[in-house]
């Protein structure tokens, strides 16, 4: 028999992290090390938890996500040993860059999916910005879409909807703001949306009987929340 899987979740890390602080800090405080020699390495917390959410090592593989602590890691370690002349927030602009590219690509690509022929209506694109949306999708071929609230709210009530293939995405990008989302009773929610000072809560119940969808939240939620419900 297989030895059980490992499987790497935030507490399992953070709680390695405390181990290992409270060793360095001891051994300091011994007279053994010095805990400024360790602590200039901190970036490479940062540098392998990405490189394993590059390549699905003990976790779930999630390529943007991977990517991001990757190159942030890597550059944070390289800087800190000296090796880099720029501190990593000299370039914080570049982020609003990649943001507004991800964006204007994620949109123009399901507007070519309309343009070949996708009904509209079966795609939801939400956008509230200093405001408050109340959407209600009742498309019985729903195939998913974009939600984007920027220090805005939404309420989307899916409940009335089908989906047109067995799962759909929704992609988030949620910034000081908040979205209600209200799925069907017979669907599942799974999460790979990145939360970034915020907060995503699955608060739907778990279907009793037969699955009859699947819905997969992605994005970004930045110091915001996401509910959803039945």
């Amino acid at each position: 028999m297989s030895e059980p899987r490992v499987r790497v979740t935030g507490r399992l890390i953070v709680g390695l992290l405390i181990v290992a602080l409270g060793v360095v800090f001891t051994l300091d405080q011994m007279g053994v090390m010095d805990s400024g020699d360790v602590l200039r390495w901190w970036a490479v917390v940062p540098l392998a938890y990405g490189l394993m959410r590059l390549t699905g090592f003990y976790c779930a593989r999630r390529t943007g996500i991977g990517l991001v602590f990757t190159v942030g890691g890597a550059w944070l370690l390289l800087h800190s040993l000296g090796m880099l002349v720029y501190d990593p927030w000299d370039f914080w602009p570049v982020v609003l860059i990649i943001l507004g590219v991800s964006l204007v690509a994620g949109s123009m690509a399901r507007a070519r999916r309309a343009g070949g022929g996708e009904d509209p209506s079966s795609t939801l694109s939400a956008f509230a910005l200093w405001s408050g949306v109340t959407r209600k999708v009742a498309s019985q071929d729903f195939r998913g879409g974009e939600v984007t609230a920027i220090m805005g709210g939404h309420e989307i009530d899916l409940r009335s909807a089908k989906l047109a293939e067995g799962s759909a995405v929704i992609d988030l990008f949620v910034w000081w703001g908040g979205v209600d989302l209200r799925v069907p009773e017979d669907w599942k929610v799974s999460c790979e949306a990145l939360a970034l000072l915020g907060g995503i809560e699955d608060a739907s119940k778990a279907p009793a009987g037969e699955v009859r969808g699947h819905i997969i939240l992605k994005g970004l939620v930045v110091m915001g929340g996401v509910e959803v419900k039945n």
